[in-house]
């Protein structure tokens, strides 16, 4: 049984389309679907006004901020009865993904797919097609811009036996 979901989000309104997929697979179900930003790590420091952020200031102000997305995003989950953990780390998407999956023992990693030309994809890939190669449990990758229908009933007639 489905349990612990992980969802990556980049902040892009693709990303976030696996959100609406996710409460139609569990919503109701009680299941922990934990929600991860990663960002690059800041590059150094940044002069605001008379003010000199450091590193350590920036990357608090950076996880603050991503924090308050995840929270936001994970309420449309949380009103549909699903467990929501959010998580913000700095580093390569790839990466971190993966060891969020191993760290919190999930038994699927739910992304969105945007559509990609096939070149790019090859020379490019996304977080999808790498998580898909890479990763260690089940990975649902949902194309973005077609979320299901609820209620959706498929019909078949005349099939030949």
């Amino acid at each position: 049984m489905l349990s612990r979901i992980l969802a990556p989000l980049d902040g892009s309104a693709a990303m976030a389309e696996i959100v609406p997929s996710l409460r139609h697979l569990v919503g109701g179900t009680g299941v922990l679907v934990h929600l991860l930003a990663v960002r690059p790590p800041p590059s150094g420091p940044v002069q605001r006004g008379d003010r000199v952020l450091y590193l350590d200031d920036l990357q608090r102000e950076e996880q603050r901020i991503w924090q308050d997305y995840l929270t936001r995003v994970g309420s449309q989950l949380a009103y549909d009865g699903v467990v929501v953990r959010h998580e913000v780390r700095f580093g390569e998407p790839l990466a971190a993904t993966l060891a969020a999956a191993k760290r919190h023992a999930v038994h699927l990693i739910a992304v969105a797919a945007p559509a990609q030309h096939p070149l790019r994809r090859v020379l490019r890939p996304g977080l999808a097609q790498q998580l898909l190669a890479q990763a260690e449990v089940p990975v649902l990758a949902v194309p973005v811009g077609r979320v299901p229908r609820q209620g959706l009933v498929l019909r078949y007639q005349n099939l030949p036996v």
